[in-house]
């Protein structure tokens, strides 16, 4: 705390003048946007429209790079030293690589990927990596193609110093196994809007001669495209991944579980659903977990950790409120394992307090 009280006036001076001079550029921009229109109507310039867009966004793609270099500076001034006291290593940039994100399991296909705030270390046997996340997709118009994102949140890794046998899922209740996908409620409202409105136009079109009380060939077809989006909105599931019901009704209205009967109701004790769901109620946002092997993966959906606000003036009073937020997002990881019980696990085979093996690494 003293360590960063000590940066916090030289901090808020540079905050201030790159504020300053980001809103100075914005505010310029129609300005300069109008010379440049004079300048290209003086010298009779023609078929040079790409020239002149690129031009006239110079001042507020210059904004926009002294306000990340700013967020960068603060993460790196403020949130660095608060990991490293609580025995963590983190860096704003770059977050965990894709390969290692997309071996998670946990996400689907993307055509952009980015990451920051990457975060490792050990919480008692358990090293652990993480970073905050954003997947996008590529989309193509007649006016252009653009990233639409598809799912934002915290990755994390951990490794376990004992194997999980098999692989058990989880997904929040309804969801598919990997985040980013439409829900079995989506598809079904989906089916019912797309059935019905068919329906209505068969109803109403005009018959062809010959063909009274004849399904025309494209309802058909058209049932059987829909027939596995309709198994798959019922429940059923493709792929061998058996779903497993637990004892708590609580639990189930929040998740789903996959994976084998057997062990899956060992890793997923009463006790931990009940940690589990107190867990999911106090985060607020849905999240997915995969156990496999000596690996355990969660995915924290719409989670954006250690952002500092650039608005916000740099006073002790922001400092003791950064600290506690951070602290507690820094922390997260220790929460996770004690909610999905692999702490007490790891205590019933001695690799708490030194004994045992060797904590798990990555």
């Amino acid at each position: 705390m003293e360590r960063l009280s000590e940066d916090l006036a030289p901090l808020e001076a540079h905050r201030q003048r790159t504020l300053l001079l980001a809103l100075l550029l914005f505010l310029a921009t129609p300005f300069w946007a109008y010379l440049l229109f004079l300048g290209f109507q003086a010298l009779e310039l023609r078929g040079v429209g790409l020239l002149y867009a690129l031009l006239v966004a110079l001042p507020p793609g210059l904004a926009l790079g002294l306000l990340r270099a700013l967020r960068l500076r603060l993460k790196r001034a403020l949130v660095a030293p608060l990991a490293e006291a609580l025995g963590f290593t983190y860096r704003p940039v770059p977050g965990l690589p894709w390969h290692e994100a997309e071996a998670s399991g946990l996400l689907p296909r993307a055509d952009r990927y980015e990451g920051e705030d990457y975060l490792e270390g050990t919480v008692g046997p358990f090293a652990f990596r993480s970073s905050d996340i954003a997947l996008y997709r590529k989309v193509r118009t007649k006016n252009g193609t653009y990233h639409v994102r598809l799912l934002s949140g915290t990755l994390y890794r951990f490794a376990l110093p004992f194997a999980v046998p098999g692989e058990t899922r989880l997904a929040p209740q309804g969801a598919p196994l990997q985040a980013g996908g439409a829900s079995r409620g989506t598809v079904l409202l989906f089916l019912a809007l797309f059935w019905g409105v068919l329906l209505l136009l068969l109803a109403l079109g005009e018959p062809v001669e010959g063909s009274a009380g004849q399904v025309p060939p494209v309802v058909g077809f058209m049932a059987l495209v829909s027939l596995p989006f309709l198994l798959w909105g019922l429940g059923w599931r493709f792929g061998g991944r058996e779903r497993v019901a637990l004892e708590s009704s609580s639990f189930e209205r929040l998740f789903d579980v996959y994976g084998d009967q057997i062990e899956a109701r060992k890793l997923l004790t009463p006790r931990v659903q009940e940690a589990l769901v107190a867990f999911r109620k106090a985060l607020g946002k849905p999240f997915w977990a995969a156990f496999r092997g000596n690996e355990a993966w969660f995915l924290i959906q719409g989670r954006n950790r250690l952002e500092p606000s650039l608005l916000r003036p740099l006073s002790q009073e922001t400092l003791r409120d950064y600290v506690e937020t951070w602290t507690r997002d820094l922390m997260e990881a220790k929460r996770l394992l004690e909610a999905v019980g692999l702490d007490l696990e790891a205590r019933k085979r001695g690799l708490f307090g030194g004994e045992g093996p060797t904590p798990g690494t990555l």
